[in-house]
């Protein structure tokens, strides 16, 4: 009988602590992105960019200049009110929205994905994919796509 309650006590102690949860991990803090930017007119127009939350950067050797204005970690539309959700802080589908200047003026908004083409509105000039995500917290991302990989392994030949 002794050794029947010492086993219930044992296990009425031991349950609970298994049933813990695990600290929740901390959402990756993002940092800098490397964005490749196409031009819709010329064809071989080619740039790449690294940058930062609300960054702006010129645009090769143009008069355009790109700010990355959200950093959507899994990016995702309400189909009701059209606007842009995120369903999680971890990087599942990850999005950059980029406002396109023209000497100060805003030009354009697009977005640049990390598992997409990069694609063009109607009024679109420049379109924008993401290759690499860095975080303060957490290892470097790395797109999958397979456009972006031939982006960087053509970015890597030629350097």
């Amino acid at each position: 009988m002794r050794r029947i309650l010492m086993m219930m006590f044992v296990i009425a102690v031991t349950v609970p602590a298994l049933l813990v949860a695990a600290p929740a991990q901390a959402p990756p803090r993002f940092q800098t992105v490397t964005l490749h930017i196409f031009n819709r007119v010329f064809a071989s127009f080619h740039d790449k960019i690294r940058i930062s939350l609300k960054e702006e950067v010129r645009v090769g050797d143009t008069e355009y200049t790109a700010q990355l204005i959200q950093y959507v970690p899994e990016f995702d539309m309400d189909l009701k009110s059209h606007k842009i959700v995120t369903r999680s802080p971890q990087p599942k589908n990850p999005a950059f929205e980029v406002v396109v200047r023209k000497n100060g003026a805003p030009q354009d908004t697009a977005w640049a994905f990390m598992n997409m083409a990069p694609h063009y509105t109607r009024k679109s000039l420049l379109a924008f994919i993401a290759t690499k995500i860095e975080f303060a917290n957490a290892p470097v991302m790395v797109s999958q796509d397979t456009l972006a990989q031939r982006i960087m392994k053509r970015d890597e030949e030629k350097h």
